[in-house]
């Protein structure tokens, strides 16, 4: 979760709204998810840090518990973890970019579904919503392989879920975003760039051309679908996809 990042705007956005917030990240984002944890503790709000790697079967299980032994329930659960590895070429994706995809982007992401379904259940409901991307809903030129197929892997998966769940008052839905500006979409601006001898504000602006909105979202324009989604103004939408994306949705 970085400064400018997606996770820290969905956990700002739900602590505004009074729940109790859990943030997850890596190890090597540590830092920067305590530091989180205690910019939503100074406005008022609760929230606590857990280290996971959700590729990880045993820390998603150690997670889920860390979480039930401190609020005893789970109402809502974001799933924001992502990785993009691979090539927009086959032949240059190696297993260990299918691998590594796959195992965030779709194990790790129900997996945490599965562990947090019976807390839900228990307390009679909650709201599942994961985050794919336009890319879950169609491909566009130079998106890697393993990210555009795990994404919409994930949309599959979230909607099976969303029908298996629905007897226990639990909802699942995606919410599918374009471009964000966040410190990721800023370093793709400069690959771009040097990739095509042209400045960054070039390159930006070339991008933004294909944006029909003309410009990247928002961080917070995500979490407020997000939130949207997680809360009770949605309490009659289950197993849809949601693309957030100034326009940007090929394909569809």
């Amino acid at each position: 979760t970085k400064a400018k990042g997606l996770g820290k705007a969905i956990a700002l956005k739900l602590a505004e709204q009074g729940a109790k917030v859990v943030l997850t990240g890596r190890a090597s984002s540590k830092d920067g998810v305590e530091a989180n944890v205690t910019e939503i503790q100074n406005s008022g709000g609760e929230a606590m840090a857990v280290l996971v790697d959700v590729s990880n079967p045993q820390e998603v299980d150690n997670a889920i518990k860390q979480v039930a032994e401190r609020f005893g329930r789970v109402d809502i659960l974001v799933n924001n973890a992502g990785v993009g590895f691979g090539s927009a070429m086959l032949e240059e994706n190696s297993d260990k970019d299918w691998d590594a995809n796959y195992g965030v982007n779709v194990k790790g992401t129900m997996a945490l579904c599965r562990g947090v379904i019976p807390y839900m259940e228990k307390s009679g409901g909650g709201s599942i919503v994961n985050v794919a991307s336009t890319a879950g809903i169609a491909a566009s030129v130079g998106m890697p392989y393993p990210y555009v197929a795990t994404k919409h892997a994930l949309v599959g998966a979230t909607k099976v879920l969303a029908l298996e769940v629905a007897a226990k008052g639990i909802r699942a839905n995606v919410v599918a975003p374009g471009a964000i500006n966040t410190d990721m979409l800023q370093a793709a601006y400069a690959a771009i760039a040097e990739a095509e001898s042209v400045s960054v504000e070039e390159a930006a602006a070339k991008e933004n051309a294909s944006i029909p909105l003309g410009r990247p979202a928002e961080p917070a324009e995500i979490a407020d679908a997000i939130v949207f989604l997680a809360g009770p103004a949605a309490s009659y939408i289950t197993g849809i996809v949601l693309p957030v994306a100034g326009g940007m949705a090929p394909g569809i």
